[in-house]
């Protein structure tokens, strides 16, 4: 008899369910610019402590938080070559996670002694970890982002809530009119604030969420399975209000759980600039962050002064980026929704047709994962970013007996 009961996808730490699923993809640990050679640094990633550094020739590395010795921080030793030694004796471990070095010891106990060690790539500006079991499979990659023009990577960002609060407002086209009301208003972009209606559907690659203004083409949000949201970003652009103003960009967002009460989030865009256009651009993009530091230590202090009511978003400087603003808007409603978002209470309605799908893949892939069936191998097409093609699916906005939402599709 299939069980009914609620999938926990909050928690994602080891042997968790979702954190078994979530660790048979490729995660984001780190961005390529922010790791030096010759550095090592102790990440968190789902509630795991590990040790990531990069070789003096540039290759960077995953292994075990701790040294199997004495069990001291890896991370405080330093770097030798493409080899990191602990700080507490001196033990020395290749990328492997090999003990080749153990001072004062018998010669052949190192070659006796392992730490884990785990798959790394640099792709978009990101370092990717695979943190699952068994042979780790193709890092998935993104042609959209792959073609001429400008990529970079916005600030990371750390919020004090869990990441499934995150995955939610991705497929969450309904709150934009409203959470960014200010950041369109000061961009110039009043027309993002027309009434929407919004479809959305599974595909391929995870869901399709449409975006329908009258006399419009449609705007879409892409979900990839299982934490990565695509979008054409049209106000929150780092740079100049006229940028903000004139610009576009295609955006990719990684959520990945820190542990159940944070969250991390990297960015990678692609600006269709090239040539001067794009080395003016990325000038007014790095004077846009010095400019913001000037004014705040960071959108979540911002942020957390208005959750506090030590402010509003109106009273935010002018001359804050729309980037940042943006920033500031969105932690103000996902962070202020509460460490973890009290889903149980919640009442749906039409504008949540996206999460509702979003919801009802993870119950699915989860169930088959703790059953031991297959589950759905997702595909990243290219063009998704161009795309014009509109498909109906109407779910409904209040689960059932077993809480269950139910979906139709509808043709046009």
């Amino acid at each position: 008899m299939a069980k009914n009961y609620p999938l926990d996808f909050v928690h994602t730490g080891p042997g968790t369910l979702a954190g078994r699923y979530l660790r048979m993809f490729w995660q984001p640990v780190y961005r390529v610019k922010d790791l030096a050679s010759g550095r090592a640094i102790p990440i968190k990633i789902m509630s795991e402590d590990f040790t990531l550094y990069r070789g003096e020739n540039g290759t960077p590395h995953l292994t075990a938080f701790r040294c199997a010795h004495r069990g001291t921080q890896l991370s405080t030793g330093w770097v030798e070559g493409d080899s990191i030694r602990c700080r507490y004796h001196g033990w020395k471990y290749d990328g492997t996670g090999q003990c080749v070095e153990q001072p004062g010891e018998e010669e052949g106990f190192a070659s006796k002694v392992k730490i884990r060690s785990y798959p790394v790539k640099e792709y978009l500006g990101l370092i990717f970890a695979y943190l699952g079991e068994g042979e780790p499979p193709p890092l998935r990659r993104f042609a959209d982002f792959e073609r001429p023009g400008i990529n970079d990577n916005g600030p990371v960002e750390y919020w004090p809530c869990n990441y499934f609060n995150r995955l939610d407002n991705a497929c969450d086209a309904g709150h934009v009119v409203f959470t960014h009301q200010d950041s369109i208003v000061r961009a110039g972009r009043p027309d993002q604030l027309a009434p929407r209606r919004l479809n959305a559907e599974e595909t391929d690659y995870g869901v399709r969420t449409a975006i329908l203004v009258e006399g419009k083409p449609p705007v879409y949000l892409h979900f990839h399975m299982p934490n990565i949201n695509q979008v054409r970003i049209q106000v929150q652009i780092e740079g100049t209000r006229e940028d903000a103003a004139n610009l576009w960009a295609d955006r990719l967002f990684w959520r990945v759980p820190v542990d159940d009460q944070h969250s991390v989030s990297y960015a990678s865009d692609w600006i269709p600039l090239t040539g001067k256009a794009a080395e003016d651009y990325q000038k007014r993009r790095q004077e846009a962050r010095a400019a913001f530091s000037a004014v705040a230590a960071s959108h979540n202090e911002l942020a957390t002064d208005v959750l506090a009511g030590k402010m509003g978003i109106k009273d935010i400087d002018l001359n804050v980026n729309m980037y940042e603003l943006f920033l500031v808007e969105d932690y103000t409603v996902q962070v202020g929704q509460g460490t973890i978002a009290p889903r149980a209470q919640e009442r749906l309605g039409r504008l949540d047709a996206g999460l509702v799908i979003l919801r009802l893949l993870w119950e699915r892939e989860l169930r088959a994962l703790e059953q031991g069936r297959p589950l759905k191998e997702w595909k990243t097409p290219a063009g998704l970013a161009d795309e014009s093609v509109v498909v109906e699916k109407i779910v409904s906005s209040q689960p059932d007996s077993e809480g269950r939402f139910s979906e139709q599709e509808t043709g046009r």
